[in-house]
């Protein structure tokens, strides 16, 4: 293993522990929320996620991709300045939505809860001003490397959460508002640990009108691709509520949530590998070797965890309360959105060397057209079944797009042949998984693909074990 495999792997160790404690209090909470909380009422937390979400990358204005990218660029003096000019233009743009919110609060709360007399209108636009200043406040720790301060943002922000739904659950009410409040909350006491230590960057308020016209030039071109990547990401619970009841959408989403516990592997190797790959190629385009080698890691590591979780999946979901059962036959093929996107964030860096972002469009559109369009089709036959079958294939579409043009325009000897073999046993054993009577036969065929990977990647999984153990003492040797 080369010096910089080696540092990548430890950095991703290091800066990721955030990321993996989340995941884990995740992998908690869902059970713990559908004990307290039905499939239904769970449905309606779902939709305010949904909608708040598409508030929050409208309002964002693409302002956080200009924060991180003049950050570098920046002296410690101006940097404070960057950060303000760059929150500004998303505060302003929400007061605008949240207007529009209030003005059409009672058929955006039908929509939202199924009733127009609700308070959820109200936790939405709270919501959404907090969500702005909770994503800088993430974003400006990670720009500083602060990878210690910036794990321990996401634990506190999951156990707040976790703690507020369990007590507002046994004190007040068993409703959507627990987690509509719980939401929230988290994110108040986030932006309270993260403004508290890096208080010299939001305290006092500068803003340079010049630069803020500069953030949002560079950033706003981001908000087309991201409501694309929206559509493909969101698009599914919409058409469930076009087509199904509340409770299906309860039971999709308890799904989600425990693949959502992968997902934030995912978030946690592109939180570091950005930067990294930026670095790497201004130092020596050249060196492509290191592109190709991190996507052979990544490809073993995420294989082996979707594999693993599709031969254990009845077990996990046998923590979650019994009118959550049926979600294990969903989530099989909803596992590839964090397998197959791990891998493109590695393999679809030569669309951002060669600056021809508007790929990325064409990516997420084709994706999410193909995905609307399976939606339409299997949801009123499959139900909540086939939304995560089209919503796990179009994933696939986007890796096959950003790695063909990415090859074309950065030439890396990406060894994409073993990929696609082991996403189509994946896709097989997904769909054993999914629709296969037999108990057995699935598990065995997850199994099977567990060694596969482990036969495909021996190298890797040999050098992968020897560099964690090697952490490990490292790390309680310095104890």
């Amino acid at each position: 293993m080369t010096p910089n495999e080696r540092d990548l792997l430890k950095k991703y160790i290091s800066f990721s522990l955030g990321t993996w404690f989340r995941a884990l209090i995740s992998f908690f909470t869902t059970p713990i929320t559908t004990w307290m909380i039905n499939p239904e009422e769970f449905g309606k937390a779902t939709m305010f996620s949904t909608v708040y979400s598409i508030l929050l990358l409208v309002a964002l204005l693409g302002t956080p991709n200009s924060f991180l990218r003049f950050f570098p660029q920046k002296s410690e003096e101006e940097k404070p300045v960057l950060l303000w000019s760059s929150v500004m233009p998303p505060v302003l743009l929400s007061i605008l939505l949240s207007l529009v919110v209030f003005i059409f609060r009672s058929s955006i709360n039908t929509f939202l809860v199924g009733t127009p007399d609700s308070k959820a209108h109200v936790i939405l636009i709270a919501t959404l001003i907090t969500g702005i200043f909770q994503t800088f406040n993430l974003n400006l720790v990670r720009s500083k490397g602060r990878a210690i301060l910036f794990s321990a943002i996401q634990v506190i922000q999951s156990l707040s959460q976790m703690g507020f739904i369990v007590l507002y659950a046994l004190l007040v009410s068993r409703d959507f508002y627990t987690l509509l409040y719980a939401q929230l909350f988290s994110n108040v006491v986030a932006l309270a640990v993260g403004m508290l230590f890096e208080r010299s960057y939001w305290f006092p308020v500068k803003i340079d009108k010049k630069l803020v016209f500069e953030v949002i030039k560079y950033g706003y071109p981001f908000v087309f691709s991201g409501l694309l990547l929206w559509l493909l990401n969101w698009i599914d619970r919409f058409v469930l509520r076009l087509y199904t009841s509340f409770s299906d959408i309860g039971l999709y989403s308890a799904a989600f949530k425990i693949v959502s516990a992968m997902s934030l592997l995912t978030t946690g190797f592109s939180t570091l590998w950005y930067p990294f790959a930026y670095e790497q190629y201004e130092k020596n385009p050249e060196n492509t070797m290191i592109f190709k080698r991190t996507l052979d890691y990544v490809a073993f590591l995420v294989f082996s965890a979707g594999f693993l979780l599709l031969s254990f999946k009845d077990v996990i979901f046998l923590l979650l309360a019994r009118s959550y059962r049926p979600a294990a036959e969903i989530s099989p093929f909803l596992i590839l959105n964090p397998v197959m996107m791990t891998m493109a964030i590695v393999v679809a860096r030569g669309i951002d060397f060669s600056k021809k972002t508007y790929w990325f469009i064409v990516s997420d559109g084709v994706a999410a057209l193909f995905n609307l369009a399976g939606n339409s089709l299997l949801v009123p036959v499959l139900g909540a079944k086939g939304a995560a079958v089209s919503t796990g294939l179009s994933f696939i579409i986007v890796f096959a797009i950003e790695s063909s043009v990415s090859k074309k325009l950065y030439p890396v000897p990406y060894d994409l042949k073993k990929v696609y073999c082991l996403v189509s046993l994946f896709v097989l054993s997904a769909a054993l998984h999914t629709f296969s009577e037999n108990l057995l036969l699935p598990v065995i065929s997850s199994v099977f693909g567990i060694f596969v990977t482990i036969f495909a990647y021996k190298s890797e999984f040999l050098k992968v074990l020897s560099i964690g153990m090697e952490f490990l003492k490292t790390t309680f040797h310095r104890k």
